[in-house]
């Protein structure tokens, strides 16, 4: 995803906790956008002419949402918007015909028409307005965006759907935020002279990406979207927000790394991003494990629980960001380990294999 791409650049080009923070708030619709055509796809997709042509249509315009991202944080946010309401538009067209063409998930296409067709109201809207005002505007429309499941959960066990698909898709999401992470450490190491530190952290970066990579496709259960139902397949969704956004943040905190070890003083304070990614992602994780049957809490948890605490309790010591690189590089390659020992079930075996792309 471009998009994922540019939202690190803007954040490592500026790592401020401000801009932490709009990082985060702009991610949000930008993974609901794939989000929103993933879930119709799985749910209707026809392989039609009309339907090539709409998600055709709607790729081209996710592209322009992606050459938008970095204006949003200069205070030009208007061409953001205008691409993502013609993302949403392409998505309401699709849900009627699907309305149309379904009848058992009419009920259920309505509320996402009502729903998506109010955000999409407030989008446009904030076209009228100024900053702030603007973003308060975004809000209550990302609020119904993301509210819609819920409004229709009584429908959705009714409604068509293939549980097999969505791990791969998910799956295919996180392979390509992953990817963003390694090109952050290629980026990094290629604006820096190579030594010994930018080595190490370039080194150490490429093994927290592997490693995050074998937690998730050796290690995540993806029985949590047909075990537990509505419940398992809602918390799978929501929580890889954290778990991607996390990601793409460690993707700017490892190329920062890279540049504190290079010589690039001005960037010695920029540990806790890389730490902040990491507590996502694993948050996204343990809360995905909390709702994966048999047990409640298991070891799988409290290693996903006990790497949130280590990352953010490094925080407030100020270590450079080679250490904190290393530190969680460690943690992560631990964890690996302890897991292919520990657990018989994965040992020697890979639960899912990762999506090909």
């Amino acid at each position: 995803m471009a998009a994922v791409g540019q939202l690190a650049n803007a954040l490592s080009s500026h790592p401020t906790f401000p801009r932490f923070l709009g990082f985060v708030a702009v991610f949000v619709p930008v993974w609901w956008a794939w989000a929103g055509f993933t879930f119709y796809a799985n749910r209707f997709d026809t392989d039609d002419l009309p339907y090539r042509l709409l998600t055709l249509l709607g790729m081209f315009l996710v592209a322009v949402l992606a050459t938008t991202v970095r204006s949003v944080f200069d205070g030009h946010s208007s061409g953001f918007v205008v691409a993502y309401l013609g993302v949403r538009v392409i998505l309401l067209v699709l849900y009627e015909r699907a309305r149309r063409h379904v009848p058992e998930a009419r009920r259920l296409t309505a509320i996402f028409l009502v729903a998506f067709g109010t955000a999409t109201g407030f989008w446009l809207g904030s076209l009228a307005l100024p900053a702030p005002a603007r973003y308060w505007l975004w809000g209550v429309a990302l609020v119904l965006e993301l509210g819609a499941p819920l409004l229709a959960w009584r429908q959705l066990p009714t409604a068509p759907i293939h549980p097999r698909h969505i791990p791969e898709r998910f799956g295919l999401l996180t392979l390509i935020v992953l990817g963003e992470s390694v090109l952050g450490v290629v980026l990094g190491i290629a604006h820096v002279p190579w030594g010994a530190a930018s080595g190490a952290a370039a080194a150490a970066g490429f093994v927290a990406a592997a490693a995050l990579w074998w937690i998730y496709f050796d290690f995540l259960d993806e029985t949590t979207i047909s075990a537990r139902g509505l419940v398992g397949g809602l918390t799978y969704t929501y929580m890889h927000f954290f778990v991607v956004v996390g990601l793409a943040a460690m993707g700017a905190g490892v190329k920062l790394a890279i540049f504190a070890a290079g010589g690039q003083g001005r960037y010695d304070d920029t540990s806790w991003i890389l730490c902040a990614g990491l507590a996502m992602t694993m948050v996204g994780l343990a809360a995905i494990q909390l709702v994966t049957p048999p047990v409640l809490l298991d070891a799988d948890v409290a290693l996903r629980l006990g790497t949130v605490v280590a990352a953010l309790a490094l925080v407030p010591f100020g270590l450079s960001p080679l250490v904190v690189a290393l530190v969680l590089a460690g943690l992560l390659v631990a964890q690996v380990a302890y897991e292919l020992l520990e657990h018989e079930e994965h040992a020697g075996a890979v639960s899912r294999p990762a999506p090909r792309v």
